[in-house]
């Protein structure tokens, strides 16, 4: 065996033809190892071996005993890429599909004892061919015309990589640190996701695939690469292992483990972002700014905040709530977790939550967001919040606008702000555009209950009832109990007449929150609507009821009364949602719902308040 662990090779007899005593090449020119020859070439150690192997790379060996070392000297490799560029356009050029993997790597680095720059395999024949079409059109077509329609179709393009983030593992054998293994795949993943977004999109992986084969992540998702990871912590060190998977071929491309002070976590999530990017993925930017050091248990607390909140139920909100104020009393410079609160009060003053009064949630929300841009503006996670407090508080749509665009100017790819951005649209009348933007949204996380869910209440608002009922099955397939997608079904299905079907959607959440509002009012309206008057008042009843022991929204009881054609009513609670700056009323001006009110002239008043152009808002502006 040589040291390296390999076969010993007899000596490659077509070698470049520098074969000049190593007394004679110049200073520097050999390579004294595995790792000093993969450098060079910019591979990975495996990579250089195969070589080596199967392409007749120069390697040199030299035996002591049993034991050997290998070396190489630059300017063989150097000759030696070369003529493997000259067999590879041979091969092209007679269509062979017996390359080697050369196709697809890039050359070495230029080196201070080489000065030829090599450049990547060039298909001449394409080339050739390109060249004459590009004369011809330049014969037909005026010099200006013909350069700017020509550029576009002679620049090199490149698909998307799509790599896939497993969630971390917990491997400390104790539950109540999931929430660190959680926390460190989102900001994995956000890191990941600001590196080259315009070459590489970074997708979360739900539970449902968390544990799927990696053929089916390569169908169902398209990924070309999956990152997964384990993390354990011991008192104060947190021992991270995380490898990067190739989908096509199965293997790993990459690997590292990392043991440190829970002080440098976010170091060491730059770090291997680094990694991944500089040694994998080598056409993404090799560096990120140094993280920012970060007070250990701020940074545990916000991370458990994150996780709660994860979890979209009230009882996660109030904790989440409590850890990230314990963050912000440890550490009150830490931008995060003010962004974590902002994000708790605007879903717990908004439908279907509603456990704050909107005058409550919505004025702590901005005010967390604002904080949180006052430490760090270019933190997008904080100008979203502050974006659709804008839009369903403050009914400022241009400043809506202004914060959501910003935040996807700082983070291009972050699904939660195409997702709130869409919301934004679907209120202004743009619905077309809300269904594209919030496509957008799930293009970047495909298997979001959430995102997909979002995606088929855009078709509820464009009156395309069968598209929602599709797309929100899609969601219960990745999550059977996903409430949110059980409403857009129900609504659907009563706007379609299918009112038994409706009804059973709506059970299904009833059956396990008998008491929630917001379902009891769709229950409500579907009786109404479907003609069981008696039922619908009971409703009406049960919310009167629940109204002196808890917040119960106006717009509940509206959208009951509306189903029930008592007009007067419906208008005599929404002005009472509009004095309660209820954040659903910005959806009014589409929202199927309220289509048994807009000829009355009241309705348009009420959009008027509220900041919506009505004619915008009309649904005949919907695509079919």
């Amino acid at each position: 065996m040589g040291g390296d662990g390999t076969q010993p090779r007899p000596p490659v007899q077509n070698r470049p033809p520098d074969d000049r005593p190593t007394h004679d090449r110049p200073a520097g020119d050999r390579l004294d190892s595995w790792k000093e020859i993969a450098t060079y070439l910019r591979k990975e150690v495996r990579t250089v071996q195969r070589w080596e192997k199967s392409s007749d790379l120069p390697v040199r060996r030299l035996t002591h005993g049993k034991l050997g070392t290998v070396f190489a000297y630059k300017s063989d490799l150097d000759s030696w890429w070369r003529e493997s560029q000259t067999k590879l356009d041979v091969e092209e050029h007679n269509g062979s599909n017996s390359t080697s993997n050369l196709a697809v790597l890039a050359p070495p680095t230029e080196s201070s004892t080489n000065p030829t720059v090599l450049r990547p395999p060039v298909d001449r024949f394409r080339h050739f061919a390109l060249l004459v079409l590009v004369l011809a059109i330049a014969v037909a077509l005026p010099l200006g015309v013909f350069w700017r329609q020509i550029s576009e179709r002679i620049r090199p393009t490149r698909a998307k990589v799509v790599l896939a983030v497993r969630p971390f593992k917990n491997m400390s054998g104790n539950a109540d640190q999931d929430f660190l293994a959680d926390g460190l795949t989102e900001e994995m993943i956000t890191r990941l996701g600001q590196l080259h977004p315009d070459e590489m999109a970074v997708i979360r992986l739900s539970p449902a695939y968390a544990s799927s084969s990696l053929d089916r992540l390569g169908k169902d998702v398209r990924a070309n690469y999956v990152l997964e990871g384990s993390v354990r912590r011991s008192g104060e060190r947190v021992a991270i292992a995380a490898q990067l998977i190739q989908v096509s071929d199965q293997t790993q491309i990459w690997g590292e483990s990392y043991e440190r002070d829970m002080q440098d976590v976010l170091r060491i999530q730059a770090e291997v972002a680094s990694a991944i990017a500089g040694g994998v993925l080598n056409k993404l930017p090799h560096s990120q700014p140094p993280a920012r050091q970060v007070n250990r248990e701020a940074y545990l607390a916000y991370l458990e905040g994150r996780f709660f909140w994860n979890k979209r139920s009230e009882d996660g909100f109030t904790r989440a709530i409590t850890l990230f104020q314990r963050s912000i009393e440890i550490d009150p410079t830490y931008a995060p977790p003010y962004a974590g609160l902002a994000d708790c009060y605007e879903l717990l003053g908004s439908a279907p939550y509603s456990t704050l009064t909107p005058k409550e949630a919505f004025p702590k929300a901005e005010a967390a967001a604002r904080k949180a841009l006052e430490l760090d503006s270019t933190l997008a996670e904080a100008h979203v919040p502050l974006g659709y407090s804008q839009l369903v508080y403050e009914r400022n749509l241009p400043e809506a606008r202004k914060e959501f665009e910003r935040a996807l100017q700082l983070r291009p790819e972050y699904a939660t702000a195409h997702q709130f951005y869409g919301y934004y649209l679907t209120a202004v009348g743009r619905l077309d555009d809300a269904i594209a933007e919030r496509k957008k949204a799930l293009e970047l996380d495909p298997i979001s209950p959430l995102l997909n869910s979002a995606l088929g209440e855009a078709y509820y608002h464009a009156r395309r009832f069968d598209v929602t009922i599709e797309q929100n099955k899609k969601a219960l397939e990745l999550d059977p109990s996903y409430a949110i997608a059980l409403v857009n079904i129900g609504r659907a299905y009563e706007q379609m007449g299918m009112h038994p079907q409706a009804r059973a959607a709506f059970q299904r959440i009833l059956t396990a929150a008998p008491e929630d509002p917001a379902i009891l009012s769709l229950m409500g309206h579907e009786y109404a609507v479907s003609g069981d008057k008696a039922n619908a008042d009971k409703i009406l009843a049960t919310l009167t009821k629940l109204s002196s022991k808890k917040y119960v929204p106006a717009i509940y009881f509206a959208v009951i009364y509306a189903g029930l054609g008592r007009k007067d009513d419906a208008f005599r609670w929404l002005d009472r949602a509009y004095d309660e700056r209820c954040e659903y009323l910005v959806y009014l001006g589409t929202e199927p719902l309220a289509d048994p009110l807009r000829g009355d002239p009241r309705f348009a008043k009420l959009l008027s308040r509220i900041g919506l152009d009505p004619a915008a808002a009309h649904p005949a502006l919907s695509t079919p």
